[in-house]
């Protein structure tokens, strides 16, 4: 866990140091399993085996080069990762252990990352030409840093730690600013549903269904207003180019956006034409940007959207996989919102419902990044399955129907 936003330098495939702590963790979870005899559990395994299908068929059919291996094997150490977390349902020791040491070393993170980003630290924040004044700190991606930053905040809040309320206040004070330095439009637009999202359901829980639909009701108006209302009466054009000629941070972020907008839906058009000028099983793993240069695109980049990365990469099958996946994480989220859980878990996870605001949040982010190779997102589904498997569990021995 303490390692998890520590991927710079990275390794050959982008690997990290992180990777060899999870493979030794899936390591030793399996000698703990076979000697305690566990019947074992893998969720999520029908997605990530259509994925990891689709995208070997499409390496073979593609001819890719043999380094495509590499993201298909990542996979596979990603799932098997949280399957590793999901054994918590046997012993909850795992689940504190990952949930607290995530908990204290997001904002001990940020912290470091907002003092180095103020003194001009540049090596420790990741500060470059190419991207601005914008901090990637030791993740090597804005984006990817600011992400991390938005799903520790959740779980800071869904564990309820540091437990004493003011350091934890602080701490969402220190992430918060760690996320505003990476200067992530879609970061911020992701943490804006986060809120809303945990106001929604913290309503629910205490007051019932109709208080967490008028939380979303009174802000789907909100939204309405703005976009139909105001925003048509705003010169966009104006503000943004206001802002390219303001501070640095404002110029790389805000001031960016229309560049930014127009460079996603040129991605989109592009992989849009190369999937009904290609075939349905995929061009092969982290194969895009390769792919449009040797058909000499004007634009060449990786698709940045998991939804259309899958189908370009992966194919049918692999959007298939990717289908199955969200169904299963849907699946799981709902039952977080509507039961409880055991007493141990709800000592490590109060307030375990607000993991499932994750879900709609990664789903954003998988509109303009690719998440599905987020460290962070697989721990995430890990300590989720671990939940709720504990849930299903607990109503079995009590003789109930699991929700």
């Amino acid at each position: 866990m303490c390692l998890l936003p520590i991927l710079t330098p990275a390794g050959p495939g982008n690997t990290a140091l992180a990777d060899v702590g999870m493979a030794a963790s899936v390591v030793v979870a399996l000698m703990w399993a076979t000697r305690e005899r566990f019947q074992l559990k893998f969720p999520y395994i029908l997605g990530t085996l259509l994925l990891v299908l689709g995208g070997g068929l499409a390496a073979l059919t593609a001819s890719a080069p043999p380094s495509v291996a590499l993201v298909l094997v990542q996979d596979a150490v990603l799932f098997l990762w949280a399957a590793t977390l999901a054994l918590g349902r046997h012993n909850v020791a795992i689940i504190t252990a990952a949930t607290h040491a995530w908990c204290r070393t997001a904002p001990v993170f940020a912290g470091v990352m907002v003092v180095a980003y103020l003194i001009g630290l540049d090596a420790l924040t990741g500060v470059s030409a190419r991207d601005g004044v914008r901090a990637s700190y030791t993740l090597g991606d804005p984006n990817l840093a600011a992400n991390y930053l938005v799903v520790s905040l959740v779980l800071m809040a869904a564990c309820r730690r540091p437990r004493s309320a003011g350091v934890r206040h602080t701490g969402y004070a220190l992430v918060l600013l760690a996320i505003v330095f990476t200067g992530s439009n879609g970061a911020m637009f992701t943490l804006l549903i986060a809120v809303v999202l945990c106001l929604a359901l913290s309503q629910l829980r205490r007051r019932g269904a109709l208080a967490g639909a008028l939380v979303l009701m009174v802000t789907a108006l909100f939204a309405a207003v703005l976009v139909l209302v105001v925003m048509p009466r705003v010169d966009m054009q104006s503000l943004r180019e206001q802002a390219a000629g303001s501070i640095p941070l404002l110029r790389d972020s805000f001031g960016r956006s229309a560049g930014s907008t127009s460079q996603r839906a040129t991605i989109l058009s592009e992989g849009t034409q190369l999937f009904l000028d290609g075939n349905a099983t995929g061009v092969g793993p982290a194969r895009v940007k390769a792919t449009l240069e040797a058909t000499q695109a004007p634009y060449t980049k990786e698709a940045h959207n998991d939804y259309l990365a899958t189908l370009l990469e992966r194919g049918v099958i692999g959007a298939i996989g990717l289908i199955a996946l969200v169904a299963a994480i849907g699946v799981r989220c709902v039952r977080l919102v509507i039961g409880t859980v055991p007493a141990p878990y709800s000592d490590a996870v109060p307030r375990a419902w607000l993991l499932a605001v994750l879900a709609p949040v990664m789903a954003t982010a998988a509109t303009f990044y690719e998440v599905l190779h987020f460290r962070h997102m697989w721990t995430w589904l890990g300590i989720v399955a671990a939940l709720v498997l504990a849930l299903q569990d607990q109503h079995r021995a009590g003789g109930e129907d699991v929700p």
